[in-house]
């Protein structure tokens, strides 16, 4: 937990929230959540209140990050069919990694 806060990534996240004036606080949890379910337990909360950020990618080799409710699934063939492709592909964490700067399960929706 110690340095946390000090991350690349972190630091990112908060000057976002600065530069938007985005009221809230920046919560470390002791244990390592890498699904919504380990979030909303570290939180003492219900998977539903979790956002979680998800990336696929496009056809065209272009992330696309999809906001969702913890407690819900991304219906994959209805994204794709909304933005007209063929459809969106999964994605393995050094892509996360490469495309988001964060690690899968604490990809952050700013920053």
């Amino acid at each position: 937990m110690n340095g946390v806060l000090e991350k690349s990534a972190v630091k990112r996240v908060i000057a976002a929230m600065q530069n938007y004036e985005i009221k809230g606080q920046i919560k470390v949890l002791s244990e390592t959540a890498k699904s919504a379910s380990e979030a909303a337990s570290g939180l003492g909360i219900e998977v539903g209140q979790i956002a979680s950020s998800l990336i696929f990618k496009l056809p065209n080799q272009s992330p696309l990050l999809i906001i969702t409710s913890g407690r819900h699934r991304v219906d994959t063939d209805l994204v794709a069919s909304n933005l007209e492709v063929e459809k969106l592909d999964r994605v393995d964490a050094d892509y996360v990694k490469e495309k988001s700067g964060f690690s899968i399960g604490g990809v952050s929706p700013i920053g």
